[in-house]
């Protein structure tokens, strides 16, 4: 270098001795090149940028202002040189410059000191930190991670709403889109960024209708009694004795239904007696549409059963009869026919090797089916947070692929000359990949064990390929796969509380890994740990990070379980530490095994030992739901679980400072979950059953014997652990409960009931729900004048009240769906009320059929 600046200096003329300052950094030389050199060196420059600013770590530290020897080199070649004003003068030249005016300066005041904005300070350094961020971030593939957010975000938006778009409409938007962010990024990075998120979202949006489309079950509309014959498409024996039988409809009689479902689901007490899947039968059965959601906002029978294929379910009046079908066309349905049955066999051959409870638990976990547990043992598995080792999940996949892939990894150690000559990873991570093929199968192939098949099948895949194999490059990559083949599950509880715990986890661990090696570069070399504090600081780093999977788990995926079941487990954590030990050690190994050993017939005492621990696991729950609060959160807003959602996934989609941006959206959620107010009544969507909703947590329903699953659905959506049943009267429009103790319980006699709802405004409302229509002085207007809220359950009827008098009709009921009244205020600052109902006044295609029903048509049912 020292001879390179001497030839410099002689090619320049200057005297022998002289210094030529050569800058060793671009940014020191602000003159610009000679004209005949720019265009040479402006392509150079952006090669050296495009070699330097590469992704990932190298891009990262170039921009940090870390330099390698390389790049000083590179810097030092292509570096101008300095010009003569702008190199520093002499030692003896080099004076102060005087100031071109005199400055005047009062000596008895002290000189001003200017100090600095701390807000201002803090923008600054905002505003020079962002684009490094925002930079870093992209290096990393940080932009990647947010397509199947958009997509998540445009499925969920078609299914929201309020009434369902042309065919035409979304291709339309999608070429447009397109189009702007093609012109967009001719001319702003910016504009074509956004466009394209924009083209990702409809992308969504039209993935979802065109799935919807292509679906296109056919709905039952009316209630109906048949003579059914079907094809056994599943069976499931309950605990109570009963068999759902799922259905291939294959003929109706007296009457024949012209808009028949081709699939759906029937109930029996007295089952037929040695039938298997893919045999007839025939017998009278009474169906029904599938209902709406129970309150606004509820989940929805009607939506997930288009989306599965089933159109409507009934009971069976009487055992049915086994006849002769014809096998199913197509060798899928046939295979289909094979794999349930197979299905069936080895839930059969775990519970006679296993009998009792834990049987049916041990069956679940490895075929799926989990009809066969009583009800009492979900509700301990639900209260103490137990309940999702039931689904099969990316939990069950994620033991099944692990005990395999490490147990053979193990054997094939052994051999040295294996170990040394073969990639026994991969053929580990092969072996992984064909166990969760056929446990994918074995387990029913449902919605949330598809998704955990891809999820685990693209990390074995990027194992395979020598990639990371637990990545959010991964997750996401799975959560594309899964919103292309299954958009309707983006709305879905599995969904979400699968994919939100696998995602913190994965965040939990890469802030885990990282934060690890900056400390072992702080601390350098540490010594090795043997013997005893070897195997006490292994035990503690196993429940470390046992505890904080499970918190962290429970905590994002506990956000969904409140949203969609409007509870939390308590003792989650505690529950959790104490079983997954077990399911993870004990109850998955010893299924894998015992599956194995199925050839051998060896595999009885196996299955019995895993149903032994299965039982612990059991023990641990009712334990723990015995002493836990039940958990009931009451409903939450969709605006709150939106917020709560984009600062989970700003969290932990982001790597760098940006991440903790997450506390703004954070604290909307805070905010709008503070915001909710309870509606004073709730109707079901039959108009038959009603419930006033009290602020002390009680409701007091019109029904001496209510529809059990409905009350339970209202009570968990608005946080009451008191139902007041009605009080029967003569006339309950004159006269109060007498000598009950229960003034605030409704007032019915066999056809009408009232009640009075003072809200907390002070406003006093009187409701009346009538099931048939009413006689005497109050069957005209004065019903208008005398109540607030009057609900026909009846059809026909018609809904007219001059005064403005709020009438809910069995017509509207039938169309809309279950409703919420509201208290809310008229322009003169009155006391209104209002209807918000389940479903919107336009039909989706998977409401369409309700406006077949006989209260839709405003009809009355057949006798």
């Amino acid at each position: 270098m020292v001879a390179f600046g001497r030839a410099i200096a002689a090619a320049l003329g200057a005297p022998r001795g002289a210094c030529v300052l050569v800058p060793h950094n671009r940014q020191l030389a602000s003159a610009p090149p000679p004209p005949h050199t720019r265009r040479r060196r402006r392509s150079r420059h952006l090669r050296k940028g495009e070699r330097v600013t590469g992704s990932g770590e190298a891009g990262a530290r170039h921009r940090r202002g870390e330099t390698s020897e390389r790049d000083e080199r590179r810097a030092f070649d292509f570096a101008p040189l300095l010009p003569d004003e702008l190199r520093a003068p002499p030692a003896a030249e080099s004076q102060t410059a005087a100031p071109p005016f005199p400055v005047e300066r009062d000596p008895d005041q002290p000189p001003t000191i200017r100090r600095a904005n701390p807000t201002h300070l803090a923008l600054k350094a905002l505003k020079e930190r962002f684009p490094a961020a925002l930079a870093e971030e992209a290096d990393f593939g940080t932009p990647f991670l947010f397509v199947p957010v958009l997509l998540l975000a445009g499925a969920a938006a078609y299914f929201a709403l309020p009434a369902e778009p042309a065919p035409h409409n979304l291709p339309l938007a999608l070429g447009l889109a397109a189009l702007l962010w093609w012109l967009a990024g001719r001319r702003s990075r910016m504009a074509a960024r956004i466009c394209l998120a924009a083209l990702i979202v409809l992308v969504g949006m039209a993935t979802a209708q065109w799935h919807t489309m292509a679906r296109g079950t056919q709905m039952l509309g009316s209630a109906v009694t048949t003579h059914l014959t079907g094809r056994i498409v599943r069976i499931e024996t309950r605990a109570n004795g009963s068999v759902r039988y799922t259905l291939d409809v294959l003929e109706t009689a007296r009457p024949a239904l012209r808009h028949v479902p081709d699939r759906l689901r029937v109930t029996t007490r007295s089952p037929a007696g040695n039938v298997r899947v893919g045999d007839g039968l025939k017998g009278v059965a009474r169906l029904f549409p599938l209902s709406g959601p129970a309150r606004p906002g509820g989940y929805d029978f009607a939506f997930h059963g288009y989306f599965a294929g089933h159109g409507a379910n009934g009971f069976f009046y009487g055992a049915p009869d086994r006849v002769a079908v014809k096998a199913p066309d197509g060798v899928r349905a046939r295979l289909a026919g094979r794999l349930q049955n197979a299905r069936l066999w080895l839930g059969d051959r775990i519970r006679s090797a296993a009998p009792g409870e834990a049987g049916s638990v041990s069956a679940a976990l490895v075929n799926g089916d989990k009809s066969g547990i009583p009800e009492p043992v979900n509700e301990a598995l639900r209260v103490s947070g137990l309940a999702h080792i039931l689904t099969i999940s990316g939990l069950h996949m994620a033991l099944v692929a692990g005990t395999v892939m490490m147990t053979l990894r193990a054997i094939l150690a052994l051999s040295g000359p294996v170990a040394s000559a073969h990639t026994v990873k991969k053929y580990a991570a092969s072996a992984a990949f064909a166990a969760i093929f056929v446990y994918l199968f074995l387990a029913g192939a449902g919605v949330a064990t598809q998704r955990s098949f891809v999820m685990l099948a693209v990390m074995l895949g990027a194992l395979m390929l020598d990639r990371t194999a637990i990545s959010k490059r991964n997750l996401a990559i799975a959560a594309i796969i899964v919103i292309a083949v299954a958009p309707a599950s983006v709305v879905g509880p599995s969904f979400h509380m699968s994919f939100a715990a696998t995602l913190a986890l994965i965040a939990l661990y890469d802030g885990w890994n990282r934060a690890r090696i900056a400390r072992a570069r702080q601390r350098g070399d540490t010594p090795i740990q043997s013997g005893t504090a070897a195997a006490a600081a292994n035990a503690w780093r196993f429940v470390a990070a046992l505890a904080a999977t499970s918190i962290v788990a429970g905590a994002a995926s506990g956000l969904y379980a409140a949203y969609h079941f409007q509870r939390v487990a308590v003792l989650g954590l505690v529950t959790n530490l104490a079983a997954m030990p077990i399911v993870s050690f004990l109850t998955m190994p010893l299924a894998i095994l015992a599956t194995l050993a199925i050839p051998f017939g060896i595999d009885g005492p196996i299955y019995a030992a895993m149903a032994a621990s299965a039982g612990w696991i059991l023990s641990i729950a009712q334990w723990v739901a015995e002493r836990s609060p039940d958990g009931m959160v009451g409903a939450m807003s969709a605006g709150t679980m939106l917020a709560a959602t984009v600062a989970l996934a700003w969290l932990c989609l982001f790597r760098t400072w940006l991440r903790w941006a997450a506390i703004l959206p954070a604290c909307v959620a805070i905010v709008l979950a503070r915001q909710g107010e309870l509606p004073i009544a709730v109707i079901s969507e039959d108009g038959r059953q009603m419930a006033m909703i009290g602020d002390d947590g009680t409701l007091r329903v019109n029904r001496a014997r209510p529809n059990g699953f409905i009350l339970e659905q209202w009570q968990m959506a608005y946080a009451a652990r008191t139902v007041t049943m009605p009080v029967s009267v003569d006339d309950p429009f004159t006269e109060a409960p007498d000598g009950t103790g229960r003034e605030s319980a409704m007032r019915c006699n066999g056809t009408v009931c009232m009640a009075n709802v003072r809200h907390a405004s002070g406003a006093s409302v009187d409701i009346a729900i009538l099931t048939e229509p009413a006689d005497g002085p109050l069957s005209g207007g004065e019903l208008c004048r005398r109540f607030d809220l009057i609900v026909l359950a009846y059809a026909p009827s018609t809904a007219h009240c001059n005064d403005g008098t709020l009438v809910l009709t069995a017509q509207t009921l039938a169309l809309q769906g279950s409703a919420e009244i509201l208290v809310g205020t008229d322009a003169s600052g009155e006391p209104k009320l209002t209807a918000r109902h389940a479903i919107g006044a336009s039909l989706r295609p998977w409401h369409d059929h309700r406006r077949w029903s006989r209260a839709a048509r405003n009809l009355a049912e057949r006798q």
